[in-house]
């Protein structure tokens, strides 16, 4: 029995890739200029995060499955905790507290950019994780865009 798939409507994949690189840019904004604001490396995150729904909107589950790697992303979620350990612990190695502004070879660091960066790869990474295991509830094991040739000839 041969299978096809049903593919999602051109208007979701359009509108999907006109806002994907958005999603993305913007929230790797909030990012970025979040140490001036407060939770911005949080909310940064979350919005990055976001465009896992905009391939799920545009290309279903198996896009989902085919654009991102769920093992890649949890063991990269643990290098941003150790990340943020790491710049913290440097105020403490440089004779200051935990999570201080050190000085380094001269110039004033200001440690909380770096910081805020790991906090908002933490988040992103562990968003995309639990949007990943959510969506894939959604999807049954036969693939919901699976339609056998007899089902489509009677349509």
């Amino acid at each position: 029995m041969k299978k096809t798939y049903k593919k999602t409507p051109i208007i979701s994949r359009c509108a999907s890739d006109l806002f994907l690189p958005l999603a993305c840019v913007f929230g790797c904004y909030v990012v970025l200029h979040g140490s001036t604001s407060p939770g911005g490396g949080f909310q940064g995150g979350v919005l990055v995060a976001s465009a896992i729904l905009l391939v799920y909107l545009g290309y279903g589950g198996m896009g989902v499955k085919h654009s991102f790697n769920e093992h890649m992303l949890h063991s990269s979620e643990t290098v941003a905790e150790i990340m943020y350990v790491v710049i913290a612990l440097v105020g403490v190695f440089t004779g200051l507290n935990f999570c201080v502004n050190f000085v380094f070879a001269g110039q004033q660091v200001d440690t909380s950019i770096l910081m805020n960066d790991a906090v908002g790869y933490h988040v992103m990474a562990g968003i995309t994780c639990l949007l990943i295991m959510m969506l894939s509830v959604l999807e049954p094991d036969d693939h919901p865009h699976e339609v056998d040739d007899k089902e489509e000839a009677a349509a």
